[in-house]
C-alpha cells in the first residue's frame, strides 16, 4: 500500500491546528497510511496526494493572506486545477474557492468553484448572526465522502454563505432562518461551510472518507 501525503495549507487563518491534528486523528482510523503537514511551501504542496485548506475568519484578510504567501495560489491552481488532487476546503476554505467574496466589499476568490460568498440573513429575526453551534445538513445527492456516517449534525460557525452559480456543485444544504449551502463539490473539489474538526466523530468519519477519497 502506497503512503499518501496530505498537505494542510498554512496561511495563518485561523484553525489550522485543530484542523490538522483532526486529520492525523482520521488518518490513524483510515485504511489509509501516510503523513499530515502543515505547510504553506509550494513545491510541498503541489507533491502532496491531496491538500486541506482549513480556515476561521474574514474572507478580505483570508484571500489576501493566502494570496501574500509567494508562490501559493499558483501551486494550489496547479494542484488542484492541473493535476486534479482532492481537496477539501473547511469554512472559509470553502468560501475562498468561490469567485467573489463579498465581506467588507467585493474581493475576488480563486474561482473554482463559480458563485458568491453573501451574508447569511435568517428570515427570523431571533436568529443571531453569526450562525455558530450544531445544525443538520440535509443530503441533496450522494458523495463518497459522506457514506457510512450515522449522524448528519455537524458544528457551524460562520456569517456568511456560499451561493453557486450551478446548483448541481450543492451536496448538501441546511437551515438557519434560511437554506443555505452546507457543502459544495465539484470533481476533486470538496468544500464544507461546518467544521469536520469540530463536529466529534461525525467530523472524524468525514475526514476518513476524505482519506480514503479517489475522485
Amino acid at each position: 500500500m502506497k503512503n499518501i501525503s496530505i498537505a494542510v495549507v498554512d496561511y495563518d487563518c485561523g484553525n489550522i491546528h485543530s484542523a490538522t491534528k483532526a486529520i492525523e486523528l482520521a488518518m490513524s482510523e483510515s485504511s489509509e497510511k501516510g503523513s499530515v503537514s502543515l505547510t504553506k511551501d509550494p513545491e510541498e504542496i503541489i507533491k502532496s496526494d491531496k491538500i486541506v485548506l482549513p480556515g476561521v475568519g474574514a474572507f478580505e484578510s483570508c484571500i489576501k493572506k493566502l494570496t501574500g504567501i509567494d508562490g501559493l495560489k499558483e501551486a494550489l491552481d496547479e494542484a488542484v486545477l492541473v493535476k486534479a488532487k482532492p481537496i477539501l476546503g473547511i469554512c472559509i476554505g470553502l468560501q475562498l474557492m468561490a469567485t467573489s467574496g463579498f465581506e467588507g466589499g467585493k474581493h475576488s476568490g480563486l474561482n473554482w468553484i463559480e458563485g458568491d460568498v453573501i451574508p447569511l440573513e435568517p428570515n427570523d429575526k431571533k436568529l443571531k448572526v453569526p450562525h455558530m453551534g450544531w445544525n443538520n445538513i440535509d443530503a441533496k445527492k450522494n458523495h463518497p465522502v459522506f457514506n457510512d456516517i450515522k449522524s448528519n449534525d455537524y458544528y457551524f460557525v460562520h456569517s456568511y454563505k456560499f451561493s453557486p452559480l450551478d446548483k448541481e456543485t450543492i451536496i448538501s444544504s441546511t437551515n438557519y432562518g434560511e437554506d443555505f449551502a452546507s457543502s459544495l463539490g465539484k470533481d476533486n473539489i470538496l468544500g464544507t461551510q461546518f467544521h469536520p474538526e469540530k463536529s466529534q466523530a461525525a467530523g472524524v468519519n468525514l475526514l476518513k472518507n476524505f482519506i480514503e477519497w479517489s475522485p
